[in-house]
């Protein structure tokens, strides 16, 4: 039977309904509830199959793994197709072809460049999927307001700064598909520093003015350029940038930008450039504490349409700290591995799995643990250990427990900065550094550390 020929009582979603009945019989309930029990279905005039399903991270391992068993089941039900595609529903241009053949040619170039510049943004990465907390509230909502209204607030430029993997691309894609999508802003551009950089290098290469570089970004919207900080010793990209960044701001339009780092903090970076900056809002983003870290993991599971029992979200946020992209990659192979072996993700499932992501040791070597055994050592409590000041019996504890958080955790500066009273990750730096110097020096010091390290080893 083709499939232009289904009986008007056997529709699309019955079609599919009785596919999936099917799959699930092949696969096993445990796959089948990780990968098929959110797609949906649709069938063209000319028999292509669309499946539709959350996320390009599906698409490609659904049609990698399973393509040959749907097809085999289409078979099965006499339905005959001459393709089948899997789109993420986040995106879905299926219906330009179609209408572009009804379009005069100025038309038709006006849509593929609408595409491109939406195709900048990863359909994942949307305000609605992005976890609001204590350690990236402002920097969400000066993110919000920018995209409702861009170039008409104060926050211009609005930079946001932090560690990686804590969200920064995510709301700079959010901020722009938004503005995109809801029509605040026409023309928005989107690059990284690298893509800037080389962009401004084949204009040097070819021989073309920078004038000719700058006429690029003339008549945008809004423009977003992610890790500036790359920027550093680029003083040829820097001037370009910095005629491009006041030509806009004259203009009202919208900058946003990011960085690893507060731009004052930016090493080779021009004077005239850091202060321009200060006119606009630069805001933070923390480490995430549990209760966001335990909410990502969920916003993330239901996402992909995974159910997860409440112990295994606390397990992988309770023990995956500092960053939101590990977060998510511990997540996505937990549910590929659990779908391999068809069996439910339990708790103890979920151990063996990320073994190699949360070991033991590491469950038990925490920053608190660290500082308890330092202050033990030091006879001094574990609070003054994060207390704000100088003295030599309290600075030099600190520094050799921030040394000892560095070599004996994954946890990055940022977050080890934060457990010592909110300090910044360029002390931790420094602290490392002058305990490394001291330990040739120093034979007390020397032997006062292999001491709590050794009480480390034991664990």
């Amino acid at each position: 039977m083709l499939a232009n020929n289904l009986s008007p009582d056997f529709s699309t979603t019955s079609l599919w309904a009785e596919c999936l009945r099917k799959i699930e019989k092949k696969i096993g309930s445990a796959s089948y509830e990780t990968w098929f029990r959110t797609t949906d279905f649709n069938l063209s005039s000319d028999g292509a199959a669309h499946i539709q399903v959350p996320n390009q991270f599906f698409a490609d391992f659904i049609e990698q793994h399973f393509t040959a068993i749907i097809e085999e089941i289409l078979n099965e039900m006499a339905v005959e197709v001459t393709s089948i595609s899997f789109v993420p529903t986040q995106k879905d241009w299926t219906i330009i072809q179609p209408l572009t053949e009804e379009l005069t040619e100025t038309q038709q170039r006006k849509i593929p460049k609408v595409v491109r510049e939406k195709e900048q943004f990863h359909p994942n990465y949307q305000f609605e999927s992005f976890v609001v907390g204590d350690s990236n509230r402002m920097a969400h909502a000066a993110s919000l307001a920018v995209a409702e209204a861009p170039g008409k607030t104060s926050f211009n430029p609005l930079i946001i700064y932090g560690g990686t993997g804590l969200g920064k691309t995510h709301l700079l894609q959010a901020l722009g598909h938004f503005a995109q999508t809801e029509g605040t802003a026409e023309r928005v551009v989107y690059l990284t520093s690298e893509e800037f950089t080389n962009q401004y290098i084949n204009y040097v290469v070819n021989k073309k003015d920078s004038t000719s570089f700058y006429k690029k970004f003339s008549d945008i919207d809004m423009l977003i350029i992610d890790d500036i900080q790359f920027f550093s010793g680029k003083p040829g990209t820097q001037k370009e940038f910095f005629r491009i960044f006041n030509r806009l701001l004259m203009d009202r339009k919208q900058i946003v930008l990011s960085s690893d780092r507060q731009p004052d903090k930016i090493p080779d970076m021009m004077e005239h450039i850091i202060n321009r900056f200060m006119g606009g809002l630069i805001t933070d983003i923390q480490p995430p504490n549990l209760e966001t870290r335990m909410a990502i993991v969920r916003k993330k599971a239901e996402f992909d349409g995974l159910f997860l029992p409440a112990e295994v979200v606390q397990y992988i946020a309770g023990h995956i700290t500092s960053n939101i992209r590990e977060l998510e990659g511990t997540l996505i192979k937990l549910i590929a591995s659990s779908s391999f072996t068809g069996r439910d993700i339990t708790i103890e499932v979920a151990k063996e799995i990320c073994g190699d992501v949360i070991s033991s040791k590491d469950e038990r070597l925490s920053i608190k643990f660290i500082q308890q055994k330092t202050a033990e050592a030091f006879a001094i409590s574990v609070n003054q250990l994060s207390a704000h000041t100088r003295k030599k019996e309290i600075a030099l504890p600190r520094s050799v427990a921030m040394y000892l958080c560095k070599k004996w955790t994954k946890q990055s500066l940022r977050t080890i900065g934060l457990e010592f009273g909110g300090r910044d990750y360029s002390t931790v730096i420094h602290s490392c550094k002058k305990i490394e110097s001291q330990l040739s020096e120093n034979d007390d010091l020397r032997e006062k550390i292999e001491g709590i390290e050794e009480m480390l080893g034991d664990c």
